[in-house]
Formats: C-alpha cells, sequence, structure tokens
C-alpha cells in the first residue's frame, strides 16, 4: 500500500458486541492478508499491548491493518475513544454513540511509534452496502418476515422472530417466536474462548460459525451503472 510504515485502523459497530468485527477475520484467505490485528469489546483493551504488537508486526511488513470495535474499553471499564476529545450523545435506551475509536487509536500510534496512521469509521457505509449483501442473508430476511406476517395473522403478539441454527454441514437454519421482552436492549456477545486470549484476533470457531452467513452473491439491478432500489409510495397505497 505505502513503502513507508503505516497503520491503519478499522473502526467497525456492533456496540458491546464483537460479531461485526469479528467477522472481518474472513478476509483473510489464499489471495488476502486480511487484518493484522482484531479486537473485539468482550475482552479488555490493553493499549500498551496493542502499541508493542503493532511494533512487532512492522519488524517483518510495513503496512498493518487493524480492525476495532467501536465498544472495545480498557481494563477500567471505559470506552476507548473516551479517553480523547468526544461529544457525548445518548439514545433513547441510555446508550452513549460510539464514535471515534479509530481516530484516538490512530493518533496514539502516530505518537508512540511514529508512524503514519490512518483512521478509517465505515459509519453509515456498513449499514447501506446492500449491494454487498449475500443470498444466505436476504434469503433468511425473507423467512424471518414471512413467518412474522403469517404468525400475527394467527394471532400471536408480543413475539419476536429468531433464528436457530439446527445445523453447522450443511448450514440450516429454522424461524421461531420468542418473548421480546427477553430480547429488547439485551445483547448476544461473542464467547470469549472465541477469541485469542491476549485479544488481539479470534479462533476458528467464530470463523466457522460466521462463513456460512455470507454465502452466495445476488447481483443487484443496475441502470446505467447504478443500482435501482424500490420504492414505496406511502401517500398513494
Amino acid at each position: 500500500m505505502y513503502d513507508v510504515k503505516n497503520v491503519t485502523i478499522i473502526e467497525i459497530m456492533g456496540r458491546n458486541a464483537g460479531w461485526l468485527t469479528g467477522a472481518a477475520a474472513l478476509a483473510h484467505c489464499e489471495d488476502c492478508e486480511g487484518v493484522d490485528l482484531l479486537y473485539l469489546p468482550e475482552l479488555p483493551f490493553d493499549v500498551d499491548l496493542f502499541i508493542e504488537k503493532i511494533k512487532e508486526i512492522q519488524k517483518v511488513k510495513k503496512s498493518v491493518v487493524v480492525a476495532v470495535s467501536e465498544g472495545i474499553k480498557t481494563a477500567d471499564g471505559k470506552y476507548v475513544f473516551e479517553h480523547g476529545q468526544h461529544t457525548e450523545y445518548v439514545d433513547s435506551f441510555g446508550h452513549k454513540q460510539l464514535s471515534g475509536t479509530a481516530k484516538y487509536l490512530s493518533l496514539l500510534v502516530s505518537e508512540k511509534i511514529g508512524c503514519k496512521s490512518r483512521a478509517i469509521e465505515l459509519s453509515t457505509l456498513q449499514r447501506c452496502a446492500g449491494h454487498l449483501t449475500s443470498r444466505v442473508d436476504i434469503t433468511e430476511a425473507y423467512q424471518v418476515g414471512g413467518y412474522a406476517v403469517k404468525t400475527a395473522f394467527e394471532g400471536e403478539t408480543g413475539k419476536m422472530v429468531i433464528l436457530k441454527r439446527v445445523s453447522e454441514d450443511p448450514y440450516i437454519c429454522t424461524t421461531d417466536l420468542y418473548d421480546v421482552h427477553k430480547i429488547a436492549n439485551i445483547e448476544k456477545k461473542v464467547p470469549v474462548e472465541w477469541i485469542k486470549p491476549d485479544g488481539s484476533g479470534v479462533s476458528e470457531k467464530l470463523v466457522n460459525y460466521i462463513r456460512p452467513l455470507i454465502q452466495a452473491e445476488l447481483t443487484p439491478i443496475m441502470i446505467t451503472g447504478q443500482p435501482r432500489h424500490i420504492v414505496v409510495d406511502i401517500d398513494n397505497r
């Protein structure tokens, strides 16, 4: 990427659960090195160890790529981004808006190591890249929506449709209902045993769990080089 030592830190959403950040491990394959370091919020983040890890990697390669969850915390329970300058916003559940983790760490790398460093905050882009949605994801979305309509007409209420994995190979999921009060504002976190003890990566168990979800591609409908979208005219239903 650059002929000088450099660090790219990519901030990925997920708050206190590292599923999306962990998925960055899927980029590692025969034609791609993927990320060098990967930090999930389930384990405390050690700033000093982070800097030392980068220094070690830079002994063998110039470009280091790091994926971090927006919600990583230091051992004192403080969000990493709170160690830098930030403006605090709170949502309707009382959750702090998490932003600035990659920027803070990028500045820290420049200060501690003295190399070029860049922060990338995917923000809204990671929510709207529908052209990259897998066939599995789209199919399951239709299954969930269809089951929700069916059970609603059958009189069910106060329930949420869930996906239950019944087989890993072949990958099979079924739909079911669950009390929404036992789900709302509850976090399902990555099992700690699926994360490396030093917190800098994940195990094959997490990779094997996530990989089936990205299988098969769908080509979006394109007109004059741009993707077309469904438009719902609410006023003329």
